[in-house]
């Protein structure tokens, strides 16, 4: 009788254990912050350093592909003495720290720390010399962690609200899955080509779908890639007045970088767009994304139009989000990128 009661008492704090943690996660605050901003904790001495000013420089450095200069994000900087508990809360947070005391030099990621959605990221040196090279060696670690971080927050915001009907004709026309948030309306479908926007008064947000066979290493080739999104744009997004339409602005740089999404290889365009014969234009960002088991090559082109406001980075991100979530059925679960976020840690307990 007492084996069995004894049983039973251990079993009951176990579940009791297990409950108190999983509203301990539950009950975590909400993030901070606005999409793009980052606080970094650093003091004084350190903050107008070559170390400092060296971090600093990444963090702000302009965002590619927007006609405007645009920081990639919104940074603060606080000493540690006036780091607070409500600080902690920070939806992108960078605690640098810089001292002999140091034990484990290098960088080491936490999600969810002090809030949920929370990304952190501790930088540890004994010198700022090795604080400097440290910060130089993973530049793209620490940008991509926090970019990542924000398409994150957006993809799990638009799963919740999903455009069910757009989602379904994606399926249907294109077999792919993807995020369509529910305040994007179709404008035109047909088996060869997709467009979906959300439109407000001042902004417009949009992406396309449209593909072609892979008929090899070319068919990812920049000059291919943008010759087939000039010919795809004349015909199917006419400007506001006759005879206009949308086409590439090729005064401008346009960027191309190779990466892997969701398992798959896929090629980045990034740059401006413009309407032949008529005053319009705005940022674009294009993925051609290869369907090996199909031999073709699936494209999500998504562009952005903010007249009245320069500050067109986080529409951009919001879409790029969208073009992210393009999984193929043979695809893996987990998402890889050309540079994975590597080591990211528990939560830390205090």
């Amino acid at each position: 009788m007492k084996t069995v009661k004894f049983s039973f008492l251990f079993l009951l704090t176990l579940i009791l254990i297990s409950g108190c943690k999983d509203k301990g996660q539950a009950y975590k605050p909400n993030i901070n912050g606005s999409m793009g901003e980052l606080l970094l904790v650093m003091d004084d001495k350190w903050k107008t350093s070559e170390s400092g000013e060296r971090l600093i420089e990444i963090l702000t450095q302009p965002m590619l592909g927007l006609p405007q200069n645009e920081n990639l994000f919104r940074l603060s900087v606080v000493p540690h003495r006036a780091f607070t508990d409500h600080m902690k809360v920070f939806r992108n947070l960078i605690i640098a720290t810089i001292s002999p005391k140091v034990k484990e030099e290098g960088i080491k990621l936490y999600t969810d720390n002090w809030a949920k959605e929370q990304a952190l990221m501790r930088i540890e040196a004994k010198t700022p010399e090795r604080f400097l090279e440290i910060v130089d060696q993973e530049e793209v670690k620490i940008l991509g962690y926090f970019i990542r971080a924000e398409r994150e927050r957006s993809q799990s915001y638009y799963a919740k609200y999903t455009n069910g009907e757009l989602k379904g004709v994606v399926k249907d026309v294109w077999d792919v899955d993807m995020i369509i948030p529910n305040s994007f309306k179709k404008n035109k479908s047909s088996e060869t080509f997709t467009w979906m926007s959300n439109e407000t008064q001042l902004t417009s947000q949009a992406v396309l779908l449209y593909s072609f066979d892979y008929i090899g290493e070319s068919t990812f080739s920049k000059e291919y890639l943008l010759n087939k999104r000039d010919s795809i744009l004349r015909l199917n997004i006419p400007g506001p007045v006759d005879g206009s339409y949308m086409a590439t602005e090729y005064d401008l740089p346009i960027s191309y970088k190779t990466l892997k999404v969701n398992g798959h290889d896929a090629v980045e365009l990034r740059g401006l767009w413009k309407v032949v014969g008529y005053p319009m234009g705005g940022p674009f960002v294009l993925f051609a994304h290869l369907d090996a088991k199909n031999n073709r090559v699936v494209v999500t082109d998504g562009y952005v139009y903010s007249p009245e406001k320069p500050n067109k980075r986080n529409l951009v991100w919001q879409v790029e989000s969208i073009l992210y979530s393009l999984k193929f059925p043979t695809d893996k679960t987990e998402s890889e990128e050309t540079s994975p976020v590597e080591g990211v840690e528990s939560p830390e307990k205090d």
